[in-house]
C-alpha cells in the first residue's frame, strides 16, 4: 500500500518534524521573552511529538494517533488565527511573530492530513470500509463479509452473547 507523502515525509514523520519544531518555537521565543504563555506551542508539539513516537511504535493504532494529531495542528491553526484577529495591537512583535509561525505549522499540517485522508479513501464498492485496515476482519463490514459475525453453529460463551444480543442503533 503506498502511503501519502508531504515534501518527502509520510504522516507520523511529517507529525514529528512539526512537532518538533512548535517545542522549538515555543522554547525559543520563551527563552526570549520571558513569557511563560510564549510556550503553547511547544505544549502542541509536545502532543504531535507524542503522536508520531505512538504512530510509529503501534502501527496498528495510527489512525488514533494521527486523529490526536490532527486535533493539536487544529488547535494550533485556529488559536493562532483567533489571536492575531481579535488582538491587531500586540505587546510585543516577537509575540505576533510567533503566533503567525505557529499558525503557518499548524495550518501545514492539518491541510497536509486532509489531503492524507483524501488519499487514503476508498472510492467506489470499498467505501464503506473506511475504518480498519484491510487484514483487519472487525473493521466496518463490507456487505459480502460474514467474517464479522459468529455463526449459529458457533457455541462459545461470546458468540452465544453476540447472537442473542440486539444491534445497536
Amino acid at each position: 500500500m503506498t502511503r501519502y507523502k508531504f515534501l518527502g515525509l509520510d504522516m507520523p514523520q511529517l507529525t514529528a518534524a512539526i512537532g518538533f519544531l512548535l517545542i522549538t518555537l515555543g522554547v525559543v521565543f520563551w527563552l526570549t521573552t520571558g513569557y511563560v504563555t510564549a510556550l503553547f506551542p511547544s505544549l502542541f508539539g509536545i502532543f504531535m511529538l507524542i503522536s508520531s513516537i505512538g504512530s510509529n511504535m503501534r502501527p496498528e493504532k495510527n489512525a488514533l494517533f494521527m486523529h490526536i494529531a490532527v486535533l493539536c495542528s487544529l488547535s494550533a491553526l485556529a488559536l493562532g488565527s483567533v489571536t492575531m484577529l481579535m488582538s491587531p495591537d500586540w505587546s510585543t512583535s516577537a509575540a505576533f511573530l510567533e503566533q503567525t509561525v505557529m499558525t503557518i505549522l499548524g495550518g501545514t499540517h492539518f491541510s497536509a492530513s486532509v489531503a492524507s485522508f483524501r488519499f487514503g479513501s476508498p472510492d467506489g464498492q470499498q467505501a464503506e470500509r473506511r475504518c480498519g485496515h484491510e487484514d483487519n476482519p472487525w473493521a466496518i463490514p463490507a456487505p459480502n463479509n460474514t467474517l464479522n459475525y459468529p455463526s449459529p453453529n458457533d457455541t462459545s460463551p461470546i458468540a452465544a452473547s453476540v447472537l442473542l444480543t440486539s444491534p445497536r442503533k
